[in-house]
């Protein structure tokens, strides 16, 4: 288990910080201490040589195997209605009001959802998201996942994900069952004392090791697709990022598979938040550099290009393709066909049926019913060509 590596880790980290980095042309894929330095390196994140380079080299990689294809993907937030107390999120169970509207969606409500989502702006893969509600466990999910199946099936077809609090590998068992594709969690930050300030009280959330390890049960339940991340601007981000390097690294080194869906959120304004600003938050260069480089870290794991972001940095974020793009986004129950208000915090929402266009004015493809293999590990159409002019 990661948890039982995760001082080692915090070491690693330290030593990273003062390592002198390589060339790009010399850095091994997936390997985490190739890699993590350049954090540390003078000029990252300056919009400098480094900077270009770094940005030249991802969006290479990502065209030689994606030729520009991304991968449209919609949240429909399932509750409001949460235990946790996260310091810097809206849902927190002592937000008595401030831009949320406490609800949960019924099971005729999602299918009202989602045939709208559907029908009405061309969405095929279908994201569900939950708070800690404690009427909306593991047997609701499961139900919740094979009611948007059968929707999809009549639709022709669809992938159905999920983005929820962490679950014992019995209860993803259960879910790969009822036709989940796949399941992201962002560890929120790796700083053990900064995890235990923002997540007070003794819930499941709480429990940082507990969370720590949820990938592993993912990947043993046989979830095809694993997401993992980091939220930006909870603590110091380059030790977050050089952290979630090693994290993977250690994955796919004990499981043989590791993650394919890579989470980027940054801090972001919600409105019933304790925590509303951190001075740990990247800028946005430094932001889209960190996430460049995770690309050549592991070109085959999809980013998602968030709308907490503004277009233009979806846009950079989706260089090349090979990345998750969400264009309409209600981070409500109810947000799309039901029109309810509130939020988790501040996001975007691009039309879906009007900013497809846009995408293929900046030279990307959006993919609406795209399939689980296009994410696969072994997925390698032709070949991917390296700034150095070598086949990889």
């Amino acid at each position: 288990m990661f948890s039982h590596h995760y001082e080692i880790a915090c070491e690693e980290v330290s030593e990273f910080s003062r390592t002198r980095r390589k060339p790009l042309d010399s850095l091994r894929p997936t390997v985490a201490s190739d890699y993590a330095s350049l954090f540390w390196s003078e000029g990252f994140g300056l919009g400098g040589d480094l900077d270009q380079a770094i940005l030249a080299r991802s969006a290479e990689l990502k065209a030689g195997l994606y030729r520009g294809r991304v991968f449209v993907i919609v949240p429909i937030y399932m509750t409001s209605i949460c235990e946790e107390q996260c310091l810097y999120c809206n849902f927190r169970g002592g937000n008595k009001g401030i831009e949320v509207e406490r609800r949960r969606l019924t099971d005729d409500e999602l299918e009202q959802e989602a045939i709208y989502l559907i029908e009405q702006k061309g969405q095929r893969v279908l994201e569900l998201v939950y708070a800690s509600d404690p009427r909306m466990r593991v047997d609701a999910m499961c139900r919740h996942v094979e009611r948007l199946r059968r929707v999809l099936e009549r639709h022709g077809g669809g992938l159905v994900g999920i983005s929820a609090e962490s679950l014992e590998e019995s209860d993803y068992r259960r879910l790969v069952d009822a036709g989940l594709c796949w399941s992201v969690l962002w560890q929120e930050t790796y700083d053990k004392a900064r995890y235990a300030m923002l997540h007070p009280g003794r819930t499941k959330k709480a429990n940082f090791e507990y969370r720590l390890d949820t990938y592993e049960r993912m990947l043993a339940a046989g979830i095809e697709h694993v997401g993992v991340g980091v939220l930006s601007g909870l603590s110091d981000w380059r030790r977050d990022w050089a952290m979630l390097m090693l994290h993977e690294e250690y994955l796919k080194q004990h499981y043989g598979d590791g993650a394919t869906i890579l989470g980027t959120p940054r801090l972001k304004l919600a409105p019933g938040a304790v925590v509303q600003e951190t001075p740990y938050t990247p800028t946005r260069q430094e932001f889209l550099v960190t996430v460049a480089l995770h690309n050549i870290f592991s070109p085959t794991t999809a980013a998602f290009a968030s709308t907490r972001e503004d277009w233009s940095a979806c846009v950079e974020l989706a260089r090349g393709g090979g990345c998750l793009f969400t264009l309409n986004c209600a981070t409500t129950p109810g947000g799309y066909s039901l029109q309810h208000g509130g939020c988790q915090f501040t996001a975007r929402s691009y039309d879906a049926p009007i900013y497809s266009a846009k995408l293929k004015s900046e030279g990307l493809e959006p993919v609406f019913n795209w399939s689980a293999g296009d994410l696969s590990r072994e997925y390698q159409p032709d070949l991917a060509v390296c700034g150095d002019g070598q086949k990889r």
